[in-house]
């Protein structure tokens, strides 16, 4: 099978994970051909070996088919940046899922996604567009996330999760069984969620608590 070009967006420490990402998928199976980043950046500026193409732009006027990683840890800015993408058809998400990440045949994940080394979906999952589950991070059986939701590395999600659009969950944070929390709600580092938490807000701790909600 051929390769196909593939750009990434962003230029930073995550961006740069996901083309090794990307390196460790090609040396299981030739998939992709890296051009560079998209980033603010002077074009031609070379990072990681890489150079600039040049910011969102490019990709606008990007008149070949072209995959697009992106490598951005906010969900709420992967939203906007992929709502403004979207005019331009040639472009293309994949799903990009390290060789070393465990899922069964059950698991559906929408375009966009990335899934880093070690991580592991069970059984019977739904997850929308644009999820990223960083190193090491769990999914149970049954959740059921919307889109832009981000696992940071560690983070562990019981069975029967609910994760609105937009959810973060933080480094070492858990969820038990069950739960639901609510979109644009961001759960802290190392935080235990043993309620449902509300939409809009930054919960922290042990047992999870609101800190602050959002305007």
């Amino acid at each position: 099978m051929a390769k196909k070009d593939i750009v990434i967006i962003g230029s930073g420490g995550l961006a740069r994970e996901v083309r090794w990402l990307i390196d460790d998928c090609n040396r299981s199976e030739e998939r992709w051909n890296v051009l560079g980043w998209i980033s603010r950046e002077e074009p031609g500026t070379v990072i990681a070996g890489l150079p600039v193409l040049g910011g969102d732009d490019w990709l606008l006027r990007r008149e070949m088919p072209v995959d697009v990683a992106v490598a951005v840890g906010s969900g709420a800015l992967r939203k906007k940046i992929v709502s403004g993408l979207r005019q331009n058809k040639n472009l293309s998400f994949p799903v990009i899922a390290a060789p070393s990440a465990e899922m069964s045949g059950s698991v559906v994940l929408g375009e966009g996604s990335i899934i880093t080394a070690k991580s592991i979906l069970t059984v019977d999952i739904t997850i929308g567009a644009f999820f990223l589950c960083n190193l090491m991070s769990t999914v149970g059986h049954d959740c059921r996330f919307a889109d832009y939701v981000t696992l940071n590395p560690g983070a562990n999600i019981s069975g029967n999760v609910t994760l609105g659009e937009c959810v973060t969950i933080g480094t070492g944070a858990t969820v038990n069984q069950g739960l639901t929390v609510g979109s644009n709600t961001m759960i802290g580092a190392s935080g235990a969620v043993v309620r449902d938490i509300e939409a809009d807000c930054t919960a922290v701790g042990v047992p999870a608590k609101v800190l602050e909600k959002k305007p």
